[in-house]
C-alpha cells in the first residue's frame, strides 16, 4: 500500500476506541522508556563500566517523584475545582491522545521501512550532531577571525609606535640643539650671527637674480644664444634695410605720381591738338567762302576786289601759320611727355625690384629671429644680455651661499649641535629670538601630540596582547597560529 492510502485509512478509523488508546499509551510509554535508555547510553559513554541497574533505579525514582508531586497537587486542590478541571481536561486529553496516536502511527510507518532516512530518532540525532558541528565550526572561525583582527591591531600599533618614537627622538634632538645654540659663548654666537647674516644677504641676491630668468621665453633665449655672434651686425644691417625700405616706398610713391601727371599732360596735349585742328579747318573754310564771295561780287558787280582779297588772304595766312605752329609745338610736347613717361616707368620698375629684394631680406630676418621689427630685436637683445649677466651673478651668489652655509655648519658642529644642516635654512631664527621662540613652541607642541599618540598606541597594543593571550590560553591550536604570525613580524606577546 502507498503512503497516501495508509494515511487515508488512518483518518477513517474511530479515534474514540479505548483499546486503541490503551495500546497507543503503552506504545508511547515504551517509546519514552526506549528514548530515556538511549539518552542514558549516550550521556554515559565515559562511565560505561557502571551497571545498568543503577540507571533503571534512577529512572524509577524520577517517575515515583513525579507521581508524588502530581498526587500532592491533586490533594491540595478543592473538590469543586478538581471536578471543573476534570471536565475541562477531558477534551485536551483526547486531543493529546490523538496526537500521540498520530505520532506513534508515523513511527510505526517509519519502522516498517528499511531506509534509515525514515527513522525519526536517527534523523533527530543526525540533525543535532550536524548543528553542533556547525556551531563548533562557526565558533572556531570566529575565534580565528578575532585572533587575526587582534594581530593586525597589534602589528599596526607596534609599527606606528616605532615611527612615533623615532619622530619623538628627532623633535627632542631639535630642542636640545636649540638649547645649545642659545647657550653659545658670546664670541662664537657673534660669529654664527655674522655668518647667518651673510647667508641671508646672499640668498636675497639669489632671489633677485632669479627674477630675470623669465624675461624672455626659453625658445627666444636659446635662439639668441645660438646667434649671439651675429645679433649685433644683424641689428645694424636691419636698421639700414628698414630705412632703405622706407626710402624705396617713398620713391615708388613719387615716381607713381609723376607718371600719372605725365599721362594727364599727354591727354591735355592731345585735346589741344584736336582743338587746333578744328581752328585750322574753320579758317580754311572761312577763307574759301570769302574768296568765293569776292569772286562773285567781282563778276556780278564788275568791281575791283583785289585789295579786300589781299587783306583777307593775309589775315587767313597769319591765322593758319599761328595754328599750324601751335599744332607742331603740341606734337613735340607729346613726344617729350611720352619719353618722360617711359623713363618714369623704367625708374619705377627699378625701384620696385629693389624694394621687393629689400623686403624679402627683411622678412627673412624677421622670421629668423622671430621678431616684427629691429626695435624688438634690440629689446630682446638687451633682455638676453641681462639674463646672461644675472645668470652669472646667480652662479657666483650660489657659490658664495654654499660656502657660507658650509661655514655655518662647521661652526655649529664645533658647538656640539647634533643636526647643524637644518640651520642654514633657518637663519631667521638665529638672527631673531622671536623666531626661535616660535620654533621652540612648535616643537614642544609636536612633542606633546607625539606623547598622546604613543599613549594611544600603547593602549591599543596592550588590549590586543591581552585578548590574544586569552584566546591562546583557551585554544592550543590558536596559540600556535598566533605565535607563528607574530614571529613573522618579530613581535612577542610577553614584551
Amino acid at each position: 500500500m502507498g503512503l497516501l492510502q495508509r494515511f487515508k485509512e488512518y483518518l477513517a478509523e474511530d479515534d474514540t476506541d479505548e483499546t486503541d488508546l490503551d495500546s497507543e499509551e503503552e506504545t508511547e510509554e515504551e517509546a519514552e522508556e526506549a528514548d530515556a535508555e538511549k539518552a542514558d547510553e549516550e550521556g554515559s559513554e565515559e562511565v560505561a563500566e557502571e551497571p545498568a541497574k543503577k540507571a533503571a533505579e534512577d529512572a524509577a525514582r524520577k517517575k515515583a517523584g513525579k507521581a508524588e508531586k502530581t498526587a500532592k497537587k491533586v490533594v491540595e486542590k478543592p473538590a469543586e475545582q478538581a471536578e471543573e478541571e476534570s471536565d475541562e481536561q477531558d477534551k485536551p486529553e483526547k486531543k493529546s491522545k490523538k496526537k500521540r496516536s498520530l505520532k506513534s502511527w508515523f513511527k510505526k510507518l517509519y519502522a516498517e521501512t528499511d531506509d534509515e532516512g525514515w527513522d525519526y530518532d536517527a534523523r533527530i540525532r543526525r540533525d543535532v550532531e550536524l548543528h553542533q558541528e556547525i556551531i563548533s565550526a562557526k565558533r572556531g572561525y570566529s575565534d580565528r577571525k578575532a585572533a587575526q583582527d587582534c594581530v593586525e591591531q597589534l602589528v599596526d600599533a607596534t609599527y606606528q609606535s616605532e615611527d612615533l618614537k623615532r619622530e619623538y627622538k628627532l623633535v627632542t634632538a631639535y630642542l636640545v640643539d636649540i638649547q645649545k645654540i642659545e647657550e653659545l659663548p658670546p664670541n662664537m654666537a657673534r660669529d654664527v650671527m655674522e655668518t647667518a647674516q651673510r647667508i641671508e644677504m646672499v640668498d636675497k641676491n639669489r632671489s633677485s637674480y632669479l627674477q630675470s630668468e623669465n624675461l624672455l621665453p626659453m625658445d627666444q633665449f636659446n635662439r639668441l644664444m645660438r646667434l649671439e655672434n651675429e645679433v649685433v651686425d644683424t641689428i645694424r644691417s636691419l636698421n639700414a634695410m628698414e630705412m632703405r625700405d622706407n626710402m624705396l616706398k617713398n620713391d615708388m610713391g613719387y615716381l607713381e605720381g609723376e607718371k600719372e601727371d605725365l599721362k594727364y599732360m599727354r591727354r591735355e596735349f592731345k585735346d589741344s591738338i584736336a582743338r587746333t585742328k578744328g581752328v585750322i579747318t574753320t579758317v580754311l573754310i572761312i577763307f574759301i567762302l570769302s574768296l568765293l564771295s569776292l569772286a562773285g561780287v567781282a563778276v556780278i558787280g564788275k568791281t575791283n576786289v583785289l585789295l579786300p582779297a589781299l587783306i583777307m588772304a593775309a589775315v587767313v595766312s597769319l591765322a593758319f601759320a599761328l595754328s599750324y605752329t601751335h599744332y607742331v609745338d603740341l606734337k613735340n610736347e607729346i613726344k617729350v611727355t611720352d619719353a618722360k613717361i617711359r623713363r618714369a616707368v623704367s625708374l619705377l620698375n627699378t625701384v620696385k625690384a629693389k624694394y621687393i629684394q629689400n623686403a624679402s631680406t627683411i622678412d627673412y630676418i624677421y622670421e629668423k629671429y622671430n621678431i616684427h621689427d629691429s626695435k624688438e630685436l634690440e629689446y630682446d637683445w638687451e633682455l638676453y644680455n641681462k639674463m646672461v649677466h644675472d645668470a652669472m651673478k646667480y652662479s657666483q651668489a650660489n657659490t658664495d651661499y654654499r660656502v657660507y652655509c658650509d661655514d655655518l655648519v662647521d661652526k655649529l658642529k664645533k658647538a656640539g649641535v647634533n643636526d647643524p644642516l637644518v640651520w642654514p635654512r633657518q637663519t631667521a631664527a638665529l638672527l631673531d629670538k622671536r623666531e626661535m621662540v616660535e620654533i621652540k613652541h612648535g616643537l614642544n607642541t609636536r612633542r606633546q601630540k607625539l606623547r598622546e599618540q604613543l599613549a594611544v598606541c600603547e593602549k591599543i597594543s596592550d588590549n590586543a596582547k591581552a585578548t590574544l593571550r586569552a584566546i591562546a590560553d583557551s585554544d592550543s591550536e590558536l596559540e600556535g597560529y598566533i605565535k607563528e604570525i607574530l614571529a613573522s613580524y618579530k613581535i612577542s606577546l610577553n614584551d
